[in-house]
């Protein structure tokens, strides 16, 4: 405890009259604490504050109410924070207050932080404004005046004696006690009524409320109601007065200023960048400045930056490519000016979503006593690329073949553990057309040139046609391939260097072998060393399953024609039992025994049977098989349906096929 509740506790002679005292001491602590803050929730005001600070400020002290053990609800913090704001945010308070729905403090922080911005907006525009009826509405004297009435800022002015005094929007009154517009009261440039002005507008924030066309030329600021881009022949640069209409927008924190021809100057207050979609391509607007009265598109920025060029016609205007001449937009003449086409839909202005580089790299600089801008380029950022470089997205294929061996795919699968014929890899030949798959298991992957030449011959005299484009990785066993091909007349497609993912098709095709090959292994609780076997037995199975891809068509019938025989297929490690007749050495030999089903023979048409007993491989067609049965699962009824790699019954060399009465060497 601290030197001061000690000495509060001093005369405390047990321990229950020490922790009343405590009690009561920090109970009456929290209490003024909640007072307090409660009382400073009441009195905070913006003021000065941005709507940022000023909202974290008073989540601040909600958060201190809370520390208090008097948390507050969203309501009443809201009703607080409504209560510091200034007149100006009076419509969107009256307009969040009539709301039935709940507000939470989030979304109101939303709402006034968007309202912010448009009055920043509207300041601005104000103040053009003013610049120009202070150039104009005063003849042959040079004068100050301060402003006294809105937002008005304070300046000076030089008027031209053969220039009448015009009226003006403001309310302003002049040192001399003067009083402006006569005292007319002002009118709304939104809804057309007196008494307000558009900044304290009901209709302001409505969606739904149509302002009267015939005004729509009159407004000073946008808020909606003329969108339109209209084209300038005397602008350098884009300028617009909605920030909506960007897409990569940035405060300006410079001191120059956008001059119009009375003389008057504009505080250029963000910068930013949009898109207009055409049919055929986007026009690009770069380095859009705000703010303005009306969105102007400068025709010299337009031609520079796109490469297009205008035609101006009496009734309308064309904007054509500089190299094809072809017209990529057409717009109508409409009361002496040349809008932009508004038939696109609401995205089309600004409808691209600018990255982090573009972000990074938008660092617009001004020429002093002009209105040029430096044109925005995009920029490679080399920290960004040596940090966070990787793969980009690969585009998907739109090339199809239309007859057998125009394009085959062909990769090397491995290594795996070596198998019961000492394999370790094993190479896969795909037909871009009927998708019909060949794999040969290899012992090493020099073996590849010579099982490609097998292959070659194999299906270049089934279809009496020529291999004409083959695509594989650029892996060692393939190298001594690209001589071959160039002899021969293949084309040949290699992926680029850890890019897998240009020769997809044999990827995938390798997933699907594999997959469909470990299935019948782990099926039929077969050891890992005759994967071999699993592997050339899916592949038949794959060759006769119907695919999406084709229709549902097998790959069998797509590339043979032929009809697939569904009924020869076994299940593969199932116990069967060859007709062995043949090989009887007497009369009273048994007539069959127990093997097991290893798959199809490529040479025969027939089955082909591993005696486990023996290690022999038989080659029938007079086989029964049980189904249901699976011998090597019952070798170790222990380890249950699972891969048994494990087991090692027979040697690698024992496992070839062989045709019937051969041995095994």
């Amino acid at each position: 405890m601290s030197k001061e509740v000690l000495i509060q506790l001093s005369a405390c002679k047990t321990a229950r009259e020490v922790w009343t005292v405590v009690e009561a001491m920090f109970t009456s602590m929290t209490k003024a604490r909640s007072i307090n803050t409660r009382i400073a929730l009441a009195t905070t005001k913006k003021g000065e504050l941005s709507m940022a600070e000023y909202i974290s400020k008073m989540r601040s002290l909600g958060d201190e109410m809370a520390s208090s053990g008097k948390p507050l609800e969203d309501d009443e913090l809201i009703s607080y924070i409504f209560t510091g704001l200034d007149h100006d945010y009076n419509p969107i308070v009256s307009a969040l207050i009539a709301r039935t729905d709940p507000l939470t403090v989030g979304e109101v922080y939303s709402q006034l932080l968007s309202f912010e911005q448009r009055l920043e907006l509207q300041q601005a525009a104000d103040s053009y404004s003013m610049a120009n009826a202070a150039s104009r509405g005063r003849g042959g004297q040079r004068g100050r005046g301060r402003s006294r009435g809105g937002h008005g800022p304070r300046g000076r002015g030089r008027g031209s004696n053969n220039m009448p005094p015009r009226p003006n929007n403001f309310n302003t009154q002049s040192r001399g006690g003067h009083q402006g517009n006569n005292g007319e009261r002002p009118e709304c440039q939104l809804c057309k009524k007196r008494g307000h002005q558009v900044i304290d507008c009901w209709y302001r924030f409505d969606e739904n409320f149509t302002p009267d066309n015939r005004y729509a030329g009159t407004t000073t600021a946008s808020y909606g109601v003329d969108s339109n881009w209209y084209t300038h022949t005397g602008a350098t640069d884009h300028v617009t007065g909605e920030l909506d209409k960007l897409t990569i927008r940035d405060r300006y924190k410079g001191h120059n200023q956008i001059h119009t021809a009375s003389g008057a100057g504009m505080n250029i207050s963000h910068i930013g960048h949009s898109v207009v979609k055409t049919p055929s391509r986007d026009l690009h607007l770069n380095n859009i400045v705000t703010p303005a009265n009306k969105n102007l598109v400068s025709v010299h920025r337009l031609t520079t930056d796109n490469s297009v060029f205008l035609e101006f016609h009496p009734n309308f205007f064309l904007v054509k490519d500089q190299a094809t001449k072809t017209t990529l937009l057409k717009g109508r003449c409409h009361k002496g000016l040349y809008p932009l086409p508004s038939s696109f839909p609401k995205q089309a202005y600004g409808a691209v979503k600018p990255s982090v580089e573009r972000w990074q790299s938008f660092r617009p600089s001004f020429v002093s006593n002009s209105r040029q801008i430096e044109s925005n380029k995009q920029s490679i950022c080399d920290a960004c690329q040596k940090a966070k470089s990787h793969q980009l997205p690969y585009s998907k294929s739109h090339s199809i073949s239309t007859r057998p061996l125009e394009l085959i795919f062909s990769d090397v699968w491995g290594q795996a553990p070596s198998s019961a014929s000492g394999k370790k890899y094993y190479v896969s030949f795909i037909d871009d057309y009927s998708k019909f798959s060949w794999i040969y298991p290899l012992k090493f992957k020099s073996e590849v040139f010579q099982k490609f030449v097998e292959f070659q011959n194999l299906v270049e005299h089934q279809f009496d046609r020529k291999i004409v484009t083959i695509q594989m990785d650029w892996g060692g066993e393939y190298k001594k391939l690209h001589s071959f091909f160039s002899r021969v007349g293949i084309t040949h497609h290699v992926s680029c260097p850890y890019a897998h993912q240009q020769n997809g098709s044999a990827e995938r095709k390798h997933r699907h072998i594999v997959e469909v090959g470990l299935a019948l292994l782990a099926y039929a609780s077969m050891p890992l060393k005759f994967w071999d076997d699993a592997f050339i037995s899916a592949v038949y199975l794959i060759n006769r399953t119907p695919s999406k891809v084709l229709d549902y068509e097998t790959p069998l019938e797509r590339l043979y024609h032929t009809k697939p025989d569904y009924a020869s297929l076994r299940v593969f490690g199932c116990a069967c039992w060859p007709n062995l007749r043949p090989y009887n050495s007497h009369k009273l030999q048994f007539r069959s025994k127990q093997c097991v089903f290893l798959g199809y023979s490529p040479l025969h048409k027939g089955f082909k049977c591993l005696d486990i007993s023996s290690g022999r491989v038989y080659i029938s067609r007079d086989v029964t098989f049980d189904e249901s049965m699976f011998p090597f699962s019952n070798l170790k009824p222990s380890t249950g349906r699972r891969l048994q790699e494990e087991i090692s019954l027979l040697s690698p060399s024992l496992l070839n096929p062989i045709v019937p009465g051969e041995w095994v060497q």
